[in-house]
């Protein structure tokens, strides 16, 4: 793995021991943010759910996003984060939490940064692959909406298993895209938009 574009390009990025994580691709992170377009991470604020090694959100990092909070329940993927974000340089613009991404946690709450405008949610195949998951994942995004943490307009990628039906949009969002890659399928999502004032 390594980092596809911005100020740490070609940099190598360190995987966590084991099968407990499930590393993006390298293409498939490019074809991601592809989609998102240019200058799509440029001041983004980003939160990324079951972060793994980190690599979604140390791209982001690398392309410009001003900030990142990291959220992983594994000790070994926690470290493999903060390892990289380290040896990137990028640490100084992360927040990590070794937590369980479903449960309320810190990162739920306004930060002094900003609201989140870039998350990234990427859990275990078996979370949103089940009715009880999707439930958990559905509550996590009210949940942020709630507390009044994520942009308006703000975008968030869920990463499932191709074939499954992650039971979106989640509340408070709209799908706008769905792409497949072997066997797994990005679905992206918008917040609305806040309402426009009658005058």
């Amino acid at each position: 793995m390594r980092i596809i574009s911005g100020a740490c390009r070609g940099r190598p990025l360190v995987a966590p021991p084991g099968n407990t994580t499930r590393p993006m691709t390298d293409r498939v992170r490019e074809n991601l943010f592809n989609i998102l377009g240019p200058g799509a991470a440029d001041g983004a604020r980003v939160l990324d759910l079951f972060c793994g090694s980190g690599a979604l959100g140390l791209e982001a990092l690398s392309r410009g996003a001003s900030a990142c909070t990291f959220v992983e329940r594994d000790r070994h993927a926690a470290d493999a984060v903060a390892l990289n974000a380290e040896r990137l340089g990028l640490a100084d613009r992360m927040r990590l939490y070794r937590r369980d991404a479903l449960r309320p946690g810190e990162w739920i709450r306004p930060a002094a940064a900003g609201l989140y405008t870039l998350l990234f949610v990427d859990p275990p195949y078996k979370i949103p692959a089940d009715e009880a998951g999707r439930r958990h994942l559905a509550h996590m995004a009210k949940r942020l909406g709630e507390m009044g943490c994520v942009a308006p307009g703000a975008i968030v990628m869920l990463r499932a298993k191709r074939g499954t039906d992650p039971g979106l949009p989640w509340d408070g969002f709209d799908l706008f895209d769905k792409r497949t890659y072997g066997t797994t399928t990005l679905h992206l999502m918008a917040q609305h938009e806040a309402p426009h004032d009658a005058t």
